[in-house]
């Protein structure tokens, strides 16, 4: 039995993930497309052993310092998140609104893979990742010329999923765009939510 070799770089160095002395979990982009989500969040909350995340409804996770939008990391984090730290390609990304991230706009679309440290990574990053940290790997432009693809779903309560992305690369430029855009009406009354995301 042969497995795949997996590099992680959540302990700033590309290393082995069997070498890395911390517990780390690494869900990649074949794993992302297999899901439905248009939103990271919802995957992450399935799929890491240890990770809670409050979610608003239907579709979204709110930015306020009340009941939603709070990620925790084998018990630490909460709303606000300060116990657990994102971060987008290793840059942290500290604060939102009123106190934490914005997880509504980390959309699946632009994402290569996402590595998560479940346990203190303070050594690394510093106090806001007691619980742990998120890195968030984008998406690059990998093979020359032009690539596009979308998606769409629909489903109850006037769900609507939209996702399109397209990359180029020429010699040694390359340029990747995304967008997602989500809709509902909510399962009750003044409950619906949308949202566009564009990322390049």
């Amino acid at each position: 039995l042969t497995l795949d070799e997996v590099t992680v770089t959540s302990t700033r160095a590309q290393v082995n993930r069997n070498d890395v002395p911390i517990t780390i979990s690494v869900i990649n982009r074949n794993e992302i497309e297999e899901s439905s989500e248009s939103a990271l969040l919802p995957i992450l909350s399935e799929q890491i052993p240890g990770m809670f995340i409050t979610e608003r409804g239907i579709a979204g996770f709110g930015v306020s310092s009340g009941g939603t939008g709070g990620i925790t990391i084998r018990g630490v984090g909460g709303s606000p998140t300060t116990g657990v730290l994102v971060l987008i390609d290793g840059h942290p990304q500290y604060m939102g609104i009123m106190g934490h991230h914005l997880p509504d706009a980390y959309g699946t679309s632009n994402i290569e893979r996402v590595e998560v440290i479940r346990g203190p990574a303070s050594v690394l990053y510093g106090s806001n990742a007691m619980g742990g940290a998120i890195n968030i790997i984008t998406r690059k432009q990998s093979r020359e010329g032009w690539e596009a693809d979308g998606r769409l779903m629909y489903g109850s309560y006037n769900t609507q999923k939209y996702m399109a992305n397209g990359g180029f690369m020429k010699n040694k430029f390359d340029a990747f765009v995304s967008m997602n855009h989500d809709k509902t009406n909510g399962h009750r009354d003044n409950f619906g939510f949308h949202i566009t995301n564009v990322y390049a």
